[in-house]
């Protein structure tokens, strides 16, 4: 038995059952056992987003803290959509090539390690299609020193929780370039429909760019991004971008900086990448000590939030409106 104590946190529970009735506990139940990790592979349904914009967003009480102490500096985050309720998120620069499953109590239900990758400095974490199905993408873009002419993003086939049991996981490398030089970036976005990954680059002063790699991915193919947007921040909210989550149903964007966090949404008619052009508005947040991870609810009705530093707290946050 792994000896871990269940504590439930409601709110967070609550959102993950409501996403998908009994989903979350069955995970908990088969972890708890001690079942082989092949009991645990069985495919399950995705969840039906909920598409179409929400009025306003309201934090939910109580947050959640995030217990293995080897998560110290979350740095990434995305909802599963084979488990909803369990939360994928790997650390900042420092730690090895590996991430986490995290279950509504804030504990490990999955450790995932990519023996033989590297982790020069794992930014951002995203979910989207890919040729086994869907696969969990981790953005190995950072580069506070604008040195790397070759920054990697790392693909692989979404796992099922484990419980306690660390296991290595099958792994793709997409490394690529950028056409106009060397940038520093934190932000991965993956489409859900075209499997099409966006990094947004993160600049000390003036718009980051928003650089785009066009599904297929081939492996071990170094390719280059194309540029296709220039996204302008409101000044008050600062211009470091520091994360970010497409929506489950594709129409609709989360950008965080330190300070703040926006939404922005395509307008109706318009091509996908327009959306980077639209207007942002300023959607709940709480301040954190240094914030870097967002991802969407699965079910495309709430955000959660989380913030580097030992034990840090999960804020979710729901739809109040309509």
């Amino acid at each position: 038995m792994s000896g871990r104590p269940l504590r439930f946190r409601a709110t967070l529970l609550a959102l993950a059952l409501t996403a998908c009735p009994g989903a979350s506990t069955r995970q908990r139940d088969a972890a708890t056992l001690d079942l082989p990790p092949d009991a645990l592979r069985a495919p399950a349904p995705d969840v039906p987003a909920a598409c179409g914009a929400c009025a306003e967003f309201v934090g939910v009480p109580d947050p959640v803290t995030v217990h293995p102490d080897a998560l110290d500096e979350v740095s990434g985050v995305v909802e599963s959509r084979r488990a909803p309720g369990v939360l994928f998120m790997h650390n900042d620069s420092g730690d090895g090539a590996r991430f986490f499953a995290i279950g509504a109590d804030g504990y490990k239900v999955g450790e995932y390690h990519l023996r033989g990758a590297t982790a020069v400095d794992w930014e951002d974490i995203a979910i989207g299609p890919c040729p086994a199905g869907r696969c969990v993408y981790l953005g190995d873009i950072g580069d506070n020193n604008t040195v790397r002419a070759e920054p990697v993003i790392y693909r692989v086939a979404e796992p099922a929780t484990t419980g306690d049991a660390d296991v290595d996981v099958p792994w793709d490398a997409l490394p690529f370039r950028y056409p106009d030089g060397i940038h520093n970036a934190e932000t991965l976005l993956a489409h859900p429909t075209t499997g099409d990954l966006y990094v947004v680059t993160k600049v000390e002063t003036g718009p980051s760019g928003v650089y785009v790699l066009r599904a297929p991915h081939p492996p071990g193919v170094t390719r280059t991004a194309e540029r296709v947007a220039t996204l302008n921040l409101p000044a008050a909210g600062g211009q470091l971008v520091t994360g970010g989550d497409l929506h489950p149903c594709g129409d609709r964007l989360l950008l965080r900086t330190y300070v703040r966090l926006y939404e922005y949404e395509r307008p109706v008619g318009a091509p996908f990448e327009a959306l980077f052009a639209a207007r942002p508005r300023v959607v709940a947040y709480l301040p954190e000590r240094q914030g870097e991870a967002v991802g969407w609810r699965a079910d495309g009705r709430g955000y959660v939030t989380v913030s580097e530093g030992g034990h840090a707290r999960i804020l979710a946050f729901t739809c109040a409106g309509p």
